[in-house]
């Protein structure tokens, strides 16, 4: 639902960014885990492009500034439905990567936030490959077959030196 992205002054506080969907998914009181621990939303309120809020069992910065880079998650059976050809990051992290010709070509390792669309990190024997998550550049997704067909193009080296 959310990634804590930081610690928000003295209180515990943390800064989270949405996964998709308004502020109003995470209203105070909702029960979430995070790394597997369960928590309570307390005193949600919209700050720029986050949200702020308290977590249960979060006193203090020290204590919020360890939760950076965690997920917030809800039960699977609680999340909402999405359309036709839309996924939670959830679901695409860990599918395997291989291109048009069918060749392996990595791991979905993150899936990355941008305001124009989500980037797919890819790894793989070749290093680190940013996709955009589009129509041109994802050409498949299997979630039960856990595959994601990528177009070769976008997984190749990029050189800006000419």
């Amino acid at each position: 639902m959310a990634r804590v992205v930081k610690a928000h002054g003295l209180r515990g506080e943390v800064a989270l960014e949405l996964l998709g969907g308004g502020l109003d998914r995470l209203p105070d009181g909702t029960e979430v885990f995070l790394e597997g621990e369960p928590r309570v939303i307390k005193e949600p309120r919209a700050a720029a492009d986050h949200l702020l809020c308290r977590l249960s069992g979060v006193e203090d910065r020290t204590a919020a500034l360890r939760l950076v880079g965690g997920y917030l998650e809800v039960p699977l059976d609680s999340v909402r439905d999405l359309p036709e050809g839309e996924y939670f990051h959830f679901q695409l992290v860990g599918l395997r990567v291989v291109d048009e010709r069918g060749l392996e070509r990595g791991v979905v390792a993150d899936v990355q936030p941008y305001p124009a669309n989500d980037v797919l990190v890819v790894s793989g024997p070749e290093g680190e490959r940013l996709v955009p998550a589009v129509r041109a550049a994802v050409l498949d997704v299997d979630l039960d077959g856990g595959l994601l067909t990528v177009a070769g193009t976008f997984l190749e080296p990029w050189d800006d030196a000419g």
